[in-house]
């Protein structure tokens, strides 16, 4: 009997030592036999699974994207009332300690670079960035219903507030000592506070 292929793993033992490498040297400095090193693997195997270097990228953005929404809604889900899961959603992003990952972070800018100058990257990208701003929208929506936000506009809220993350975002992976430590994400709640017309605080953890 023949043996069963396990493509899907191999695929994703490439993304894995894909991410390690673009983390550290960027999209141009991820050589394929650093991937390859970097995931126990030949470089011929990595060329069997993906026909070029811009494909493994492709699927490094679903993967990371997939997983960073898995643990998202994990937070969300155990937050509760609209307040909290707005709380949930910042700190998961910016507070410090167990959500943390520079590594994520770097592949995150690098992929943002790659994405506004290859449609194959760019379009996984934007489907990462829209469900997060859907999260968003329905925090908000639910929010209103509740009475605990009232936006001009819930859409536009979302998208300043996502807008927000993805500044920080980057001047964590470029200029980190602009950021005093710790303000990232009460600064965030501040301005949701805003847009949103909140008038208590939003219950974001306390800093490990």
């Amino acid at each position: 009997m023949a043996r069963p292929k396990n493509t899907a793993a191999r695929r994703a033992q490439i993304v894995d030592g894909f991410l390690a490498v673009l983390a550290q040297r960027g999209y141009d400095g991820a050589a394929m036999t650093a991937v390859a090193e970097a995931a126990g693997l030949t470089a011929g195997l990595i060329h069997y699974h993906f026909h070029d270097k811009e494909a493994v990228l492709v699927a490094a953005v679903e993967a990371l994207g997939a997983r960073h929404l898995a643990r998202l809604d994990a937070a969300l889900d155990a937050a509760g009332a609209p307040p909290a899961r707005l709380a949930a959603f910042i700190d998961a992003h910016l507070g410090l300690g167990a959500h943390a990952d520079p590594e994520a972070l770097a592949c995150w800018l690098a992929i943002g670079s790659e994405a506004a100058r290859r449609p194959a990257v760019a379009a996984p990208y934007r489907e990462v960035l829209a469900a997060l701003q859907a999260r968003l929208r329905t925090i908000i929506d639910a929010g209103v219903e509740a009475g605990a936000f009232a936006p001009d506009d819930p859409g536009a809220a979302a998208t300043a507030l996502l807008a927000v993350v993805q500044g920080y975002f980057t001047l964590a992976a470029t200029a980190p000592t602009l950021i005093p430590r710790g303000t990232a994400a009460a600064s965030t709640a501040a301005m949701a506070r805003g847009v949103l017309r909140m008038q208590d605080e939003l219950p974001l953890r306390t800093p490990e």
